[in-house]
């Protein structure tokens, strides 16, 4: 019998030995040390998970999406104290940032919430978190999960797919006024498909339908669509262009499907929406006998035992779900000789067998590996290739472990992934609730308590009704879905709170997408990790000599002054590289004004090349098969009545050059790529500006942009002195006419805070300055894009913008010249705010206004000692139902806690 333990000891206390140096010269030491280490495998063990919880999965415009962030060590899911700022951001499904914010992680806690606009096209976003730590490990440590974004209303048939007599053609039929029934002739049309994007006008046909015919390259299986009206409303909808199909893929347990041997092989079937799928099947060889049958689970896996012969070739058939259609599908080749290794539970103990043909009596090792880190390695010499090898469960950790065969070299033969359950490590849940049925609008009182607790735990409670449960929660996702790549589908089918209840079709899982898909696989050497942790609010960047940006001073003064709440200043010399990197204490808002100052020693003012650290995001990856879609594959109803008329102007009566782009001629005018950035968003320019004519007007009496365009432009724009929060006063473009007006510099919107930069940027650095009138192409979202924090039912439809572009071709900030100074903004922690739940008046007929139409309860930061009793009372609203209380819990020491209850509530 074999007994593991990693000791205290060798878990080295990295995350918090990093935070306490701030220099790179700390990291490569700690980095250097680490590598020395040897029961540390790979480099994923020095990630940090991160996981939201949301209050519910499906949402409305006009609510609030609320989170709790959990950022853990990888390594044994403890809490990090390494990183204490989470970046979290709300992607469209056009794969646009419609929403981001900076969290103040408390020992890699926090919660916060995202403001659902009314102008949000529905559809299906993405909300995903990471730290920057985590960009060292590529795409592994990134949370991703997928929220649905609805209008209040059940809205169908937007977009149609049909068929068409040709079958590379692709058929759309459009109905825009569902959405606005304002909509006269024409749309605008954005399709997204293999990672390009195109835009069209979608006008009314002779018929008065709106159709689309479009030739996809082979093999597209998505195309995702975005409608936009003339008064600017949105629609989105992802659609699957490929015909129903099934891929099944069949994986050897150790990696080879071995001759002579009998093999345990795991098997998934996925559609085309990369669902799993039920199948059931016959394996035949090349002549055609019955080797076995198969069926799956609902999710489309299984497993199979073949003792195949060499030189053996297989192929396996489906039977269902498509009884009609005969689908063959190649099987995985035979290899003569290898390796395998099985790992079965017995008992309390788990028995690990290798099986080779390869190897008869020689020596082997087999190393026990558990999140990155080696818990021990065992050499045993075969016999006849043959030998076992007993694990008690209790002497490996809880949760997914590696078994690697290796041959004597320590070259790697075969590997198996196996889920060790142990219920003692979870935090036992205790819930009391003082009946199981309430009336709508009575108030439910319930106890709950967690034991086990060494010191403190943060716990969250949500209620909400049970249609709209996240499959994922704190148990499945810290134990399993965070250490598989690729998406866990319906990660809960496993387990029933925190007790595993389908043992083995979660080692079916791990036959499958765990057979190459384990997250920790990175040997530590492999790469190097060259992005720092981010402790706090910071600003970074470079100096360098004024006429060569590749010569880095070192050395410099740069001062940093912060106009927050108060008024703050810091100094600091550069590295030897010309860095500085400046950490601030934690402000909230959205973002505060900052100029940065150079000095040379005898403390003047120098015109160095100053630089600041772009804010690298990670590239965004989203999942269409998780994209909100529907599939009208049909013969419209219309159609068949046009074709029944036989009229002239039939429904197909389709005509290409209607659906054209608007084409916009200016003379002399260079289409660079912020204009047409600007032009396909917004709109043609009606007045262009050059900018060599700017700079010919400035004079001593009026100076910089907005003094040149007063003067000389004024029967074109005018400016409005305000005053912000802060007190500092500044002028406001308004285009002739007084609608509002937004600036972009170079494409790039100017937030509100930054608007004071503008009057004094330098009419020789700028290269044209236009104005688009009365837009209303996408011109709420640019708003609110500018003004978040105003009430969004004061959200204009139309209004002007003022297009500034600069030779620098890169926002307002490059443009901005002074001497030795830099002015900027800086993005601080974004408030919270708290769930509001108004008090039930049973003389009204319904709620107040609050945060509970839906969402019944939410509060995600409860502190939890060991059996202490939490009280909790939830207010009832007026909608019967089920409803589910879902309690998360963990403890400073990694363990995690999960209870899911559910009650009913009747009118």
């Amino acid at each position: 019998m074999h007994t593991l333990k990693a000791s205290k000891s060798s878990r080295i206390n990295f995350l918090i030995k990093l935070k306490t140096g701030l220099c790179a010269f700390m990291f490569m030491l700690i980095s250097s040390a680490l590598k020395a280490q040897n029961d540390i495998a790979t480099k994923e063990a020095l990630a940090e998970k991160v996981y939201l919880q949301t209050d519910r999965s499906n949402y409305t415009l006009g609510e609030t999406i609320w989170f709790k962030a959990i950022v853990a060590q990888a390594k044994d899911n403890v809490p990090s104290a390494l990183s204490g700022v989470l970046h979290v951001e709300l992607i469209d499904p056009f794969e646009t940032v419609v929403g981001e914010k900076l969290l103040d992680l408390e020992t890699g806690i926090a919660n916060n919430y995202f403001d659902i606009q009314n102008f949000y096209s529905p559809g299906t976003y993405q909300l995903r978190a990471y730290t920057q730590w985590n960009k060292n490990f590529k795409s592994d440590f990134i949370f991703k999960s997928y929220l649905s974004i609805t209008e209040d209303k059940a809205l169908n048939d937007v977009v149609q797919k049909i068929d068409a007599d040709d079958q590379d053609t692709t058929r759309f039929l459009f109905k825009p006024e569902l959405i606005d029934s304002t909509t006269s002739s024409k749309f605008d049309l954005e399709l997204a498909y293999d990672d390009r994007v195109k835009k069209q006008v979608i006008r009314k046909n002779s018929s008065g339908y709106f159709l689309l015919e479009q030739d996809f390259p082979e093999g597209t299986a998505w195309v995702h669509m975005k409608l936009i009206t003339e008064s600017g409303k949105e629609w989105s909808e992802s659609i699957p262009l490929s015909q129903p199909a099934i891929d099944i893929q069949f994986l050897p347990e150790g990696g080879s499907l071995i001759a002579g041997i009998n093999n345990l092989i795991g098997f998934k079937a996925i559609n085309e929406k990369g669902k799993g799928v039920a199948v059931t099947g016959t394996v035949y060889d090349e002549a055609n006998n019955v080797i076995t049958s198969f069926k799956s689970n609902k999710l489309g896996m299984g497993r199979i035992y073949i003792f195949p012969k060499p030189e053996a070739s297989y192929r396996v058939e489906l039977k269902e779900p498509h009884e009609d259609l005969k689908l063959s599908y190649s099987f995985t080749d035979v290899v003569e000789k290898g390796s395998t290794l099985s790992v079965n539970e017995v008992g309390n103990n788990l028995a690990v067998l290798i099986n080779s043909t390869q190897f008869v009596n020689d020596s082997v090792y087999v190393e026990v590996s558990s999140r990155g880190l080696i818990l021990g390695e065992i050499a045993r010499k075969l016999k006849a290739g043959k030998q076992t090898l007993m694990f008690s469960k209790e002497s490996l950790p809880a949760g997914i472990i590696v078994f690697s065969l290796k041959d004597q070299n320590k070259n790697p033969l075969a590997e198996r992934l196996f889920f060790n359950n142990l219920e003692i490590e979870a935090l036992p849940i205790d819930f009391k609730m003082a009946k199981s049925s309430y009336k709508t609008g009575e108030e439910a009182n319930l106890e709950f308590s967690a034991s086990g607790i060494a010191q403190l735990a943060s716990a969250s409670v949500v209620v909400i009704p049970k249609e709209l449960g996240n499959d994922q929660n704190i148990w499945n996702y810290f134990m399993l879905s965070s250490e598989l790549r690729g998406t866990i589908e319906k990660p809960s089918f496993y387990f029933e709170d925190t007790h595993l209840v389908k043992p083995d079709e979660l080692d079916n899982l791990l036959l499958t997408q765990g057979w190459r898909g384990y997250a920790f696989n990175t040997a530590l050497d492999e790469e190097q990790m060259n992005v720092l942790p981010e402790f706090a609010l910071g600003v970074e960047g470079a100096v360098a000599a004024l006429f060569n940006k590749d010569k880095m001073k070192e050395g410099v003064d740069v001062s940093l002054m912060v106009f927050g709440e108060e008024q703050s200043f810091y100094t600091q010399k550069t590295d030897s590289l010309g860095r500085f990197n400046f950490l601030l204490p934690p402000m909230e808002g959205r973002r505060v004004r900052a100029v940065l100052q150079t000095k040379n020693d005898a403390g003047k003012n120098r015109n160095y090349t100053l630089s600041l650290a772009e804010a690298n995001k990670p590239k965004i990856q989203y999942d269409r098969t998780q994209a909100f879609f529907k599939q009208n594959n049909l013969q419209s109803k219309v159609f068949q009545q046009s074709e029944s008329e036989g009229a002239s102007d039939s429904f197909f009566d389709y005509d290409p050059e209607v659906n054209q782009l608007d084409e916009v001629v200016i003379s002399n005018y260079e289409l660079t790529p912020q204009r047409q950035k600007v032009m396909d968003t917004y709109g043609k320019p009606d007045v262009v500006i050059d900018g060599r004519e700017l700079e010919s007007k400035e004079n001593e009496y009026n100076r910089g942009l907005y003094g040149v365009l007063l003067q000389s432009f004024g029967d074109k724009i005018s400016f409005q002195m305000y005053q912000d929060s802060t007190g500092v006063r500044y002028q406001k473009a308004v285009v002739t006419g007084g609608m509002e007006t937004i600036v972009l510099v170079d494409g790039i919107p100017v937030l509100d805070d930054a608007y004071q930069f503008l009057p004094n940027l330098p009419p020789s650095e700028v290269k044209s300055v236009e104005i688009l009138d009365g837009i209303t192409k996408n011109f709420m979202p640019l708003y609110r894009r500018v003004y978040p924090f105003k009430d969004t039912q004061s959200t204009p439809i139309q209004g002007c913008i003022l297009a500034i572009y600069t030779y620098s071709g890169n926002g307002l900030y490059t443009a901005t010249k002074s001497k030795g100074i830099l002015k900027t903004s800086i993005p601080v922690f974004a408030p919270t705010k708290e769930f509001y739940i108004p008090k039930y008046q049973p003389e009204k007929s319904a709620l107040g206004p609050g945060d509970n139409s839906v969402s019944l309860y939410w509060n995600p930061d409860l502190k939890l000692k060991d059996k202490e009793v939490i009280s909790l009372n939830i207010q009832n609203n007026e909608i019967p139902g089920t409803k589910t209380v879902r309690i998360e819990v963990i403890a400073t020491n990694g363990r995690i806690g999960y209870k899911n209850i559910d009650y009913e509530v009747k009118d």
